[in-house]
């Protein structure tokens, strides 16, 4: 699911991608060993062998550091189950898992998810039911009043999703779908500290505080050809998804919105790996929540600040290695949210630039493990801690 309904999402289906592939390089071991975090090569700290028989409970600590929602953390725990048949391709397991976090501005959110995996691996299942709390600040749509005054609201949601998708044939394109239900009930804070005019704006917003709700259906085409899923040096991954939300499926609006996206890395040399980004949304019917709106998602932007009804960005990365396990990676990108075509040229630019190290953490499977640093517009600052790609569809 790629709905921009709140970055909480997000972070459920990043962590969920961490831990669904953990089985695709090496078979299940007939045998245990005692697992060793030194690797046999160059001796360094490496966690392959914990990855490599992905079985039983596994807790994983969650650290947040998205600037809209402030700092924080939270506990995944997983339970992970290999696959009891044996086939001629590496299978993912199949995880449950239950996650609890929470932030200092007091957004919090708990969950529970099941990936399942049928054949050799030609059908992916994914569904999740989440309560999240999201305390954030509304920037209006192109709004230059609220882009400098923002409001203050919490969002109490209740979030069910179901995922399917297809492998055809033994190509690299899949073809699925998704169902979301997503209930949020808005609060507006109080927002001139003024004996005069804030009780009349108070009283205006508080017409705002509802209950909304979200029924829609997701097609979707994706085509991967990356020879990695965690840290990938060649191929692309690209796709297209359509939201439809119905008030026949028990929404309460009509819109449609589309995703085309594309993700490509190329090896330059042994050293410099390159990454090149494109994604998009756009409303082409119906109006959506203010807080589903599509908004511009790059590092060092404070998630929901420049929304709209559409958006696109491109964002370039490139990585160095300086030391053996070592590298710098710098980044940098540029993005629009604006209602239509004809008001793009005078919407804002959205930019973000920064800098960032990896360490390869699991040479078996190529994973490597960082921390970003980003700035963008407004000398807005935020670092991230990366697994992985900093991106992910």
């Amino acid at each position: 699911m790629k709905n921009q309904i709140t970055f909480r999402q997000i972070c459920c289906l990043l962590l969920l991608i961490l831990c669904t592939h953990f089985n695709q390089i090496f078979a299940q071991k007939e045998e245990k060993k005692k697992i060793s975090f030194k690797d046999s090569l160059d001796g360094a700290f490496d966690i392959s062998e914990f990855l490599i028989e992905p079985q039983g409970f596994m807790p994983i600590p969650i650290i947040v550091t998205e600037p809209a929602v402030g700092y924080g953390g939270g506990l995944a725990a997983l339970f992970i189950t290999p696959q009891k048949k044996k086939y001629d391709v590496p299978v993912p397991p199949n995880i449950s898992g239950v996650i609890g976090l929470g932030t200092s501005n007091k957004t919090w959110m708990a969950a529970l998810f099941h990936f399942h995996v049928w054949g050799p691996d030609k059908i992916r299942y994914l569904g999740a039911v989440a309560k999240p709390s999201v305390n954030i600040k509304y920037y209006g749509n192109n709004s230059d009043f609220l882009s400098k005054n923002p409001i203050e609201f919490n969002l109490d949601a209740w979030l069910v999703m179901q995922r399917v998708n297809v492998r055809v044939a033994k190509s690299n394109l899949f073809v699925g779908g998704s169902y979301m239900f997503f209930q949020g009930k808005t609060k507006f804070e109080p927002y001139l500290d003024t004996p005069v005019l804030g009780p009349i704006f108070d009283k205006l917003l508080s017409k705002l505080n509802n209950t909304t709700t979200i029924s829609m259906l997701t097609p979707m085409v994706n085509w991967d050809t990356r020879n990695n899923i965690f840290t990938p040096s060649k191929g692309v991954n690209t796709g297209f998804q359509f939201m439809y939300n119905a008030t026949w499926l028990g929404g309460d609006q009509n819109y449609y919105q589309i995703n085309p996206y594309f993700l490509g890395y190329q090896k330059i040399s042994d050293n410099i790996l390159s990454a090149f980004r494109f994604d998009s949304n756009f409303m082409i019917g119906g109006d959506s929540p203010f807080y589903a709106k599509p908004f511009i998602q790059l590092r060092g932007v404070p998630a929901m600040k420049y929304q709209s009804d559409n958006t696109m960005l491109v964002e370039t990365e490139w990585k160095f290695k300086v030391y053996k396990r070592w590298s710098l990676d710098f980044f940098g990108g540029t993005g629009k949210a604006f209602k239509s075509f004809d008001e793009f040229g005078p919407a804002t630019l959205v930019y973000n630039y920064g800098l960032g190290f990896r360490y390869k953490l699991a040479r078996l499977f190529d994973v490597d493990a960082g921390v970003d640093f980003a700035w963008s517009n407004n000398k807005d600052f935020a670092f991230s801690i990366v697994f992985g790609s900093a991106w992910s569809k």
